[in-house]
């Protein structure tokens, strides 16, 4: 009898349950599979074509392929690449430094007093339109002692408002106990602040400023309402430039533009994420005797 229940263990282990359960798993997986690809993958596939369609209009695939909207890319469109890479990456670490600089300040005192109202400031762009906040900024800076209406420093300041929500919680959630831990025994050991900052903090902090890098160069990159409310005259990024084109029905074009800008960003991004090589723990922790 034994021998006839263990022979029959595998056949329970293929039960219809656990079949039907397993596909419907797949079929979960399936469907969430084709909606990323119908909603991100698809979009940006069309782009592409678009970018080397001669004509397209009424039909599944572009009724033929050629690269004149690259050749008709002038001189403004590619200082609108330019202006979009330098105030992403101005955005991006200046947005990391201070939401760094912010996490470290605020760390354990998030839930009372004066960390929780700054704690509250800093997040606050979350929860404002781009446009308002835009607006806001650009009636606070444009009159002396502090006009920037006409620099070009205004799109940065009011996009690194809306990137830096995202950094300073990029460095608060890489602040676990453990490292805190390291900071207080590299104190004890006799390491001054600075130290302890340059060998223990930002070395167990890589991951997170990388990711803070990332995330604030692709928002600065794609921003569009507060860039659009608050963007000096000659000056114009990417988004702005497309806009235009889209409005007055140029749509091939733009996506010639558009895709230039996206393989910039890709080649900008993988750079950031880009490795390095590994060191082990003790070494990247290690505090040099102070005596």
């Amino acid at each position: 009898m034994a021998a006839h229940a263990q022979g029959n263990a595998p056949a329970r282990g293929r039960s219809p349950r656990r079949l039907a359960a397993r596909a419907a798993g797949v079929a979960v997986t399936a469907i969430a599979a084709l909606l990323c690809v119908w909603l991100f993958v698809l979009p940006v596939v069309v782009v592409a074509l678009s970018s080397v369609a001669s004509h397209w209009s009424g039909t599944i695939l572009p009724d033929g392929f050629s690269t004149r909207w690259f050749e008709r890319l002038g001189s403004s469109d590619f200082d609108a690449v330019v202006a979009s890479l330098e105030v992403g990456f101005g955005v991006a670490v200046s947005g990391t430094a201070l939401g760094l600089w912010l996490a470290l300040a605020l760390e354990g005192r998030t839930r009372r007093g004066l960390g929780a109202l700054l704690d509250t400031i800093a997040m606050m762009p979350n929860g404002v339109p781009s446009v308002v906040l835009g607006l806001g900024v650009l009636i606070a800076y444009h009159k002396a002692p502090l006009d920037l209406s006409s620099s070009p420093a205004i799109v940065v300041l009011v996009q690194l408002a809306l990137v830096l929500p995202f950094s300073y919680r990029c460095a608060a959630a890489a602040l676990r106990p453990e490292l805190t831990t390291l900071r207080e025994a590299a104190a004890s050991l006799g390491a001054p602040p600075a130290m302890v900052l340059r060998r223990v903090v930002l070395p167990q902090l890589v991951p997170a400023i990388r990711a803070s890098l990332a995330l604030g160069f692709a928002l600065s990159l794609g921003e569009l309402g507060a860039t659009l409310t608050v963007y000096p005259p000659g000056f114009a990024t990417v988004p702005i430039v497309v806009v235009g084109q889209v409005e007055r029905g140029y749509y091939l074009p733009a996506s010639a533009l558009a895709l230039i800008l996206l393989l910039a960003s890709l080649a900008a991004l993988s750079l950031i994420a880009a490795r390095a090589p590994k060191r082990r723990l003790d070494q990247g922790t290690s505090i040099p005797p102070t005596i």
